[in-house]
């Protein structure tokens, strides 16, 4: 499936005008799979692309698609794996078409400098420990991940750096692990003297988190997590809200696109002012703060509790005082029918699903609630007109009354997409 799409995307980009890319990792690194395109043209094969994939539904109102003035440097957190190269540790991206080899990178043009300039000196430090990074055929390494997240507000950073427990040796040494207390107490100690040479070294480093997992997948997300310098939250701004972020907040890449998203879905929803409005999947409550100030009151339910209990955070100190946040598989929460038809019986509904989409079990439960609009966001094409289809063909009816779409990705071939139905 992704080397069709890859060789689609190839078929598409032969009709526009090459440019010679800035980056000197292109073709090399799997992001930035557009940058041999000037910006207009990425904009246009970006509407292309939609307007291919929403006609299963039939006529619908013309796509709109927002660019960014200035689209490098955009990006407010990165997420970046060591590796081996030759026996080298390195740090960057996943090679294009490779889950195993890491392009070793000095700079990402989609990165504020700040931050890139902490990722060589971390990259320097980690390789003076002498200790390898993590193997995933073999399950066998310390360093793991490194997660970069920049204010541009303040333009502060904070970092979580990754690792297993073990600081044994270099695999394939057999039995190879350093685990145990000891092995955890030795990793902190390691990943504590980056951490203090790092913030030595760099002003606009605000927190240093350490992430310890072992877990085999692939995914920087830490089973525990270590505050071992600074403050621990990093302040930022998106449109008129203060933020306190952690290092697994989920926030949009492009603090200005994600504004304009959400001021434009508050002034569809202020067309039903005083209303009950569900915001599901809310993460960090973005969404929710917007629409408050239209709102009788806005329900927000996301999975992850750490994402509630931040939200929660937020909006006390915004003074956002009309706002419930639950936590919850909005599948599960959705079942109690009494409560969401009765007591808190929605006008509008605010979904943004994770790039699978919506769980099957919601939709039914979307259609029962009958609100009098529905907005979609989506950063998926595929899953967002596989659940309008749904939408569209159950009772009551919805109609899609406008789509706006948002470059939040520059030169690479995402985008995200608002869709406003109502019936």
């Amino acid at each position: 499936m992704k080397a069709a799409a890859a060789r689609l995307l190839v078929e598409e980009k032969a009709a526009y005008p090459k440019v010679a890319p800035p980056c000197p990792y292109v073709g090399t690194c799997g992001g930035c799979t557009l940058q041999d395109l000037a910006y207009p043209d990425q904009l246009a094969l970006k509407q292309q692309r939609l307007r291919r994939a929403f006609e299963p539904l039939g006529p619908v109102p013309e796509v709109e698609l927002v660019g960014l003035e200035d689209p490098w440097r955009y990006r407010n957190k990165a997420e970046l794996t060591f590796g081996d190269d030759r026996g080298r540790l390195v740090l960057g991206y996943h090679a294009a078409r490779s889950f195993w080899r890491v392009v070793d990178v000095d700079d990402c043009l989609l990165l504020p400098q700040p931050a890139a300039a902490v990722m060589r000196d971390i990259r320097q430090l980690a390789q003076q420990t002498g200790l390898p990074p993590y193997y995933p055929k073999t399950h066998q390494g310390f360093f793991r991940y490194l997660l970069v997240r920049a204010s541009h507000a303040t333009g502060r950073v904070l970092l979580c750096l990754m690792t297993t427990s073990a600081t044994g040796g270099p695999p394939p040494q057999p039995g190879w692990g350093g685990g145990g207390q000891d092995g955890v107490a030795a990793a902190r100690a390691v990943v504590a003297g980056i951490a203090r040479e790092v913030l030595a070294r760099h002003p606009a480093v605000s927190s240093f988190y350490w992430g310890l997992t072992n877990q085999r997948a692939d995914i920087a997300v830490p089973e525990q997590l270590v505050l071992l310098e600074g403050d621990a939250y990093l302040e930022d701004r998106v449109g008129p809200f203060r933020l306190k972020l952690h290092p697994m907040s989920f926030l949009q890449p492009s603090s200005v696109q994600a504004d304009r998203i959400y001021t434009r879905l508050a002034q569809a929803i202020g067309e039903r002012p005083g209303g009950i409005v569900w915001d599901l999947y809310c993460g960090m409550g973005l969404i929710a703060f917007y629409l408050s100030a239209q709102a009788g009151t806005v329900y927000a339910i996301d999975a992850e509790p750490r994402y509630v209990e931040l939200a929660a955070i937020n909006a006390a100190l915004n003074g956002l005082t009309n706002i419930v946040f639950q936590a919850g598989q909005v599948e599960a929460r959705l079942k109690d029918r009494r409560f969401w038809l009765q007591e808190a019986k929605p006008d509008v509904i605010v979904v943004d699903p994770p790039r699978a989409g919506l769980h099957p079990q919601v939709i039914p439960s979307l259609l029962a609630a009958r609100p009098k609009q529905l907005a979609y966001l989506s950063c998926n094409a595929q899953s967002l007109v596989r659940d309008l289809q749904l939408l569209q063909s159950g009772f009551p009816r919805y109609r899609i009354a406008a789509i706006h779409a948002f470059d939040m990705f520059p030169q690479t071939s995402h985008v995200e997409t608002l869709v406003l139905l109502d019936r």
